[in-house]
């Protein structure tokens, strides 16, 4: 693809994360389609991918309102549960509480050695993230089965509807090492990698064929040499509930997820709100902005797992400028890049989401899902903050 081509979508719409707040994204792209800006791709990461899921499954605002609040829905939400006390000895609860004591504490030592220091093994590292998981999810291998019947078409996993945004998904996957690619320049020689993983569509697939030669680039890789591969690994045949579920497999939360031809994946957080990718792809960009992440558990974990600090990643997003920035030096990166703002979405849905609450007894993280009407009350709601926020920005910008 040379510099002078045609970039293959006219809109693009990022899904970044939303966690248990995911039913903004629902309203922020009903709000794109009332305005004539319906997005031609969605690029979903960690809960964002499910929101992303739900617009393929019905792309119209009003079955997606539908979809939304369905029972079908709320018994996928429901399905992620905390650990019972009886799934985790005393052991294992003071186990965690320790590691997020050493994970922050090793988060405040700055030198790359020490930072380096904190994964001690392939093995080593994918037990801590099964075993100190916070959540499950009940039956994995039917989780997501009910919501299928609402596809507007009888279509499956990798025939889109010709009316619905293609979707494409970003996660990670954990891989050992070979000796002889590690630096020397680090005497602890690491044995763990990571890659970014894009779960893209056929369309979008064909549009990076072109990039055999000069792979694209993952941007964590400038914060984490040693840690995460230059390159992203492309999939072009994958089917939706894997990649769901290996872009929610965010670490500490659920435990990693096993794809046969891939090994354990570790969630999208490696690039959470992929602009450089989307600039590429598309003339205009929905972005949105977002909060930092705490120094106490969420900086900490991704540092310990990924190798780097999310804040500095953030801060770099926050700060791209498409008309110079170039994320694949054979592409034109010009895009009109809209923020939406939506970086307050914890404060102003605070109590409009799935509730965590620690238990001082057994040590660990309880959920406390709501029943039936409280969950429609609550993805109501977020609809309404994500609808209302991106059709004042779209006023206000005279799209």
């Amino acid at each position: 693809m040379s510099n002078n081509s045609t970039k293959p979508y006219q809109r693009v719409q990022l899904f970044s994360g939303g966690g248990s707040r995911f039913g903004y994204y629902l309203g922020s792209y009903a709000a794109l389609v009332a305005h004539d800006l319906t997005p031609d791709i969605i690029i979903g990461t960690c809960g964002g991918s499910l929101s992303a899921y739900l617009v393929q499954l019905a792309s119209d605002p009003k079955d997606l309102q539908q979809l939304m609040c369905s029972r079908e829905l709320y018994r996928a939400i429901a399905a992620i549960r905390h650990v019972a006390p009886n799934e985790a000895n005393r052991r294992l609860k003071i186990r965690y509480m320790t590691h997020a004591l050493k994970r922050w504490r090793l988060s405040r030592q700055l030198s790359k050695r020490q930072q380096y220091q904190q994964a001690d093994s392939y093995e080593q590292l994918l037990d801590e993230l099964q075993q100190l998981a916070m959540f499950r999810i009940d039956d994995e291998s039917q989780w997501l089965d009910e919501l299928s019947g609402f596809s507007s078409t009888k279509n499956d996993d990798r025939n889109f509807n010709s009316t619905s945004p293609e979707i494409a998904i970003v996660a990670s996957r954990l891989y050992q090492t070979p000796a002889s690619h590690i630096s020397s320049n680090y005497p602890l020689k690491l044995p763990v990698k990571l890659q970014e993983l894009l779960f893209a569509p056929p369309r979008l697939t064909a549009s990076l064929s072109e990039l055999t030669d000069k792979k694209m680039r993952s941007p964590a890789h400038v914060f984490a040499e040693e840690r995460i591969h230059q390159s992203v690994k492309v999939l072009s045949q994958w089917e939706f509930a894997a990649a769901i579920r290996a872009s929610m497999a965010d670490m500490y939360y659920l435990p990693p997820t096993h794809i046969e031809e891939l090994g354990w994946c570790l969630g999208g957080v490696i690039n959470l709100t992929p602009i450089e990718l989307a600039c590429q792809l598309a003339e205009t960009v929905f972005a949105e902005t977002k909060a930092g992440y705490d120094s106490w558990l969420a900086a900490p974990a991704i540092q310990r797992v990924f190798g780097f600090d999310p804040n500095q990643r953030l801060a770099q997003v926050h700060g791209f400028l498409p008309s110079t920035e170039s994320y694949q030096d054979n592409f034109e990166s010009s895009s009109q890049l809209h923020w939406l703002p939506f970086a307050d979405n914890g404060e102003q849905l605070a109590g409009q989401h799935v509730q965590k609450r620690f238990n001082m007894k057994q040590m660990t993280i309880e959920l406390m899902h709501s029943d039936y009407d409280g969950f429609v009350q609550q993805m109501q709601a977020q609809w309404q903050y994500g609808y209302q926020r991106t059709a004042n920005y779209l006023q206000q910008h005279g799209l």
